[in-house]
């Protein structure tokens, strides 16, 4: 999909200007934020050597940019499956079924 599409455009609107928002006051969110600083703290705590720091500090940068491009990209599909939806008209023949 074009990065520079309309429906990028709106997902960066409303990732970087209303989720924030939201984030902020989301319990379960907060609380995954919290562990996280508890196991950084832990493995700061642990004085490894460089070499491994590094490591596990790309390791983190990959997989915190998998699930950011994961939920982008499930943002993306949720928001093209309610466009297709609100194009196309909803039939409910083949739903709702006349009894006799």
């Amino acid at each position: 999909m074009d990065k520079d599409s309309v429906m990028y455009l709106l997902m960066d609107m409303r990732v970087n200007g209303i989720l924030d928002r939201i984030l902020e006051k989301d319990e379960e969110y907060q609380e995954i934020a919290r562990k996280s600083g508890e196991y950084l703290d832990r493995l700061e705590a642990m004085e490894l050597p460089q070499e491994a720091r590094s490591l596990i500090d790309k390791h983190s940068c990959e997989q915190n940019a998998l699930g950011a491009r994961y939920g982008a990209l499930a943002y993306l599909l949720g928001f093209s499956d309610c466009v297709e939806l609100m194009a196309k008209p909803f039939h409910f023949s083949s739903v709702h079924k006349k009894t006799s």
